[in-house]
C-alpha cells in the first residue's frame, strides 16, 4: 500500500462554535494534521479506470475524472468504496468498481489502515523528526513573545493570582445560557418522516426501511413538522435532541410538481427557518426519458438557485442510491460524535440557531426535538415578521435571499409603509427596495423594488 504522507502545522484556536468550551484557556494551540493523500488506493484504482477510459475512448472518462478530483479534495480516510457515495460526483457504478477491486486487493493479501492516529503520534513525538523540531521551534518562538508581552504589562496582584478551583473544567453551564449536555454513548438514529410511509409511497417506505435494515441503521419512523429525514441522539436522561443535519429528498416528478403549485419555495422558506444549519436538498433521479411536465433546464436551474441560497445540494442516481447515502451520512455522524462536547443551543435566540457546524467541530451543537417540532409546525404561533416573509414570498421572482434582505432592514409590513412616507419623491419610493443581498450582494432590482411599492401602496389593483 502506498504509504501515506500528511502536513503538519501549529494553529491559534480562534473563537467560534468551540470558543465556550475553550475559554478557560484562551492560549491553546491545536496541532493541525492533514492527510495529503488520505486514500492512496482509491486514487490510484480511478487513475487506472481513467487511463482504460482513454485507451477505449469511452465517455465514463470524464465521470472518473470528475470523481477523482471530489475524492482529492475529501481530507479523510475512507474504508470502503460504498462510503464514497457521500461525495460529489461518486454514483453506484463506480463505488461498486472500488469495493470490487478493494476485495481483490484485500484478498491478495493486501492491508488498509484506515486508523492513522499511531503513525501519526509517532511521526509528532519523533525528536530527531523534521515536524517535532519545527513544532517546538515554533512553541518556543511563540512563548518568548508572550513573556515579552506580559513583562511590559502591569496588572494588579490579585488578578495575576491564578483560579485553582478544580470546577473550572468541568463541562456546566456555557456562555449566553447554553447548557452541556451529558451523552456518555453517542450514538445517531436516523428518523424517517411518516409522509415517506403513507398512501402511494408505501411500497418505497418498505424497501427503504428493508434497506435501511439491510446496512444496519438503526432508525426510527415518525412525523417531521419539516424534512424527510433527521438524525438525533439521546442523552444520558433519555432526552432527545436532533443533531444539525435534515435532509429533504425530492423525486424529480415531486420536484416538478412543487415548483408548478408553489410548493418548492414555501418548503425551502421553513427548512431555512427550522434552526438546523446544515440542510441537505437531495434530487433523486427517476432513470432516462422520463417526462415529468418541467423542462429539464427549468429543473436545473431550481438545484443551482438552492445551492445558491446555502442549501448542500445532493443528486442520486435512484432510491437505493438515496438509501445508500444515507446510510453512509449515519455512519460518518456516529464516527464523529466521539469524544466531543454536546451543547443545547434550544435557548438562543432563533437567529442564532444555524451556527456553522462541520464535522471536525470539537462541540456539537444540539436542538430539542420537541422544541423544533414546534418551532418549524406549519400550524405553529407565526410572528408578524414571519407572516410577511410569507406574504412577501408569493411575488413571483422574489427568493428567499431577497425576502431576507428586505426584512432585515424592515421586519414589519408598518415599518416599510412609514419608509414609503419618508421618501421625498415617487421615484425614490420605488427604488427603495433595491436591496443589496445574498453573498454576491446583487441588487433587488428596480422592477421588483417597484412591484413591491404598488403591491403595498396602491388602494386599487389594476391587472
Amino acid at each position: 500500500m502506498p504509504q501515506v504522507k500528511c502536513s503538519v502545522k501549529l494553529e491559534k484556536e480562534h473563537a467560534g462554535s468551540d470558543a465556550s468550551a475553550s475559554q478557560q484557556q484562551p492560549n491553546r494551540r491545536r496541532i493541525s494534521v492533514r492527510l495529503k493523500r488520505p486514500n492512496p488506493l482509491f486514487e490510484m484504482w480511478l487513475e487506472e479506470m481513467i487511463a482504460k477510459a482513454e485507451e477505449k475512448n469511452t465517455m465514463g472518462k470524464m465521470a472518473l475524472q470528475k470523481a477523482l478530483t471530489s475524492l482529492r479534495r475529501y481530507p479523510l480516510p475512507l474504508a470502503t468504496g460504498r462510503d464514497c457515495i457521500a461525495l460529489m460526483d461518486f454514483g453506484k457504478t463506480i463505488c461498486e468498481n472500488l469495493d470490487r477491486r478493494l476485495k481483490a486487493y484485500l484478498a491478495s493479501g493486501g492491508r488498509v489502515v484506515s486508523d492513522h492516529t499511531p503513525a501519526i503520534e509517532a511521526l509528532l513525538n519523533d525528536e530527531q523528526g523534521e515536524h517535532y523540531r519545527e513544532l517546538t521551534r515554533t512553541v518556543r518562538r511563540e512563548r518568548e513573545e508572550e513573556v515579552m508581552v506580559v513583562a511590559e504589562e502591569t496588572e494588579p496582584i490579585e488578578e495575576a493570582m491564578p483560579n485553582d478551583s478544580i470546577f473550572d473544567h468541568v463541562p456546566g453551564t456555557a456562555a449566553g445560557g447554553d447548557e452541556f449536555v451529558r451523552i456518555t454513548h453517542p450514538k445517531a438514529i436516523l428518523l424517517v418522516d411518516t409522509c415517506e410511509t403513507i398512501g402511494k409511497s408505501k411500497s418505497g417506505l418498505d424497501r427503504t426501511l428493508q434497506e435501511l435494515t439491510q446496512y444496519a441503521v438503526e432508525h426510527e419512523v415518525r412525523r417531521l413538522s419539516v424534512g424527510d429525514f433527521a438524525w438525533i441522539v439521546r442523552d444520558d436522561s433519555g432526552r432527545e435532541y436532533l443533531l444539525p443535519y435534515v435532509v429533504e429528498r425530492k423525486r424529480m416528478d415531486d420536484l416538478a410538481s412543487s415548483i408548478k403549485d408553489g410548493r418548492f419555495h414555501e418548503q425551502k422558506f421553513r427548512l431555512m427557518q427550522c434552526g438546523l444549519p446544515n440542510v441537505i436538498y437531495l434530487i433523486e433521479h427517476l432513470g432516462n426519458n422520463r417526462q415529468v411536465g418541467v423542462p429539464e433546464g427549468t429543473l436545473t436551474q431550481a438545484a443551482i438557485n438552492t445551492y445558491v441560497q446555502g442549501f448542500t445540494v445532493k443528486y442520486t442516481e435512484n432510491h437505493h442510491h438515496t438509501v445508500l447515502y444515507l446510510s453512509v451520512m449515519t455512519n460518518f455522524l456516529n464516527n464523529s460524535l466521539q469524544n466531543k462536547l454536546y451543547l443545547d443551543v434550544t435557548n438562543r435566540p432563533a437567529t442564532e440557531h444555524a451556527s456553522e457546524y462541520r464535522f471536525s467541530s470539537q462541540t456539537v451543537p444540539l436542538l430539542s426535538f420537541e422544541y423544533f417540532y414546534k418551532q418549524s409546525s406549519k400550524t405553529r404561533d407565526t410572528t408578524v415578521r414571519d407572516t410577511f416573509m410569507k406574504q412577501l414570498l408569493q411575488i413571483k421572482l422574489l427568493t428567499i435571499e431577497k425576502i431576507n434582505a428586505i426584512v432585515e432592514k424592515y421586519p414589519t409590513p408598518q415599518s416599510l409603509f412609514r419608509a414609503y412616507e419618508r421618501c421625498p419623491s415617487e421615484t425614490e419610493r420605488q427604488r427603495l427596495l433595491n436591496l443589496p443581498y445574498g453573498p454576491t450582494k446583487r441588487t433587488i432590482g428596480d422592477k421588483l423594488s417597484k412591484i413591491i411599492y404598488q403591491l403595498m401602496m396602491s388602494e386599487r389593483y389594476t391587472s
